[in-house]
């Protein structure tokens, strides 16, 4: 008896912890900045293939990318340009829900394997709402 309870608790945490396990679609949408400290940079995830950086107006396909769904953090590496003027990042990501993820930079520095104050550059972004079309109709 202690044996097939101990067996289904076990398969009940290991289902729980595959269903928790994020994917793309939890970072589809327009993610911003979250603080006044650069209004102008965001973050757009469309689907497996197109993948956009704004920054102060400019912006910038993501071209060879890869996400690491298995890694906790996520682990987020790509690169911006191509030829000599390409940009190399890595990059880690934590969905933290919703509405807010957490991602913290590395260019030209090795990425950490956690979350870390002393190196690269961390942002906390907001999901975008989608914007609302509304229309006045006047009945004469």
């Amino acid at each position: 008896m202690k044996k097939i309870l101990f067996v289904l608790a076990v398969s009940f945490l290991a289902v729980k912890g595959i269903s928790q396990q994020k994917n793309l679609k939890d970072l589809v949408g327009r993610w911003e900045i979250a603080s006044d400290q650069n209004n102008a940079a965001s973050l757009e995830v469309i689907d497996s293939t197109n993948i956009t950086l704004s920054y102060n107006g400019e912006k910038i396909k993501l071209s060879d990318y890869k996400i690491d769904f298995t890694k906790s953090p996520i682990w987020f590496d790509f690169s911006t340009g191509a030829g000599d003027s390409a940009v190399s990042v890595k990059s880690l990501i934590e969905i933290i829900n919703d509405t807010m993820i957490k991602w913290q930079l590395f260019v030209d520095e090795e990425r950490t394997p956690y979350f870390s104050s002393s190196k690269g550059e961390l942002f906390f972004l907001r999901k975008a709402k989608d914007a609302v079309v509304t229309s006045v109709v006047a009945n004469k």
